[in-house]
């Protein structure tokens, strides 16, 4: 699976001050994560930590500045469909 995986990863190193997240994320220990997907410039967070979420919008999904939070059964549930 890393094989596969390894050629969509990239490599960040997010150090304070994180980027501007959602005025609800107040757990300081997901700034980092979100400081990473925002640099690496990545499409999804895949959590099942889902109290810190982004809110939902109006179309129900979690997204922040085109990142996407979701749990991972939806994330494989998505690739099983194809849509993701």
């Amino acid at each position: 699976m890393t094989d596969i995986l390894i050629t969509t990863f990239a490599v960040v190193t997010p150090v304070p001050p994180y980027p501007p997240a959602w005025s609800s994320l107040t757990d300081l220990d997901d700034q980092p994560v979100w400081a990473a997907a925002k640099l690496g410039g990545a499409s999804y967070v895949v959590s099942e930590n889902s109290h810190d979420f982004p809110p939902r919008g109006a179309d129900g999904r979690h997204t922040h500045e085109g990142i996407e939070y979701l749990p991972a059964r939806a994330l494989l549930d998505r690739l099983a469909r194809g849509e993701a």
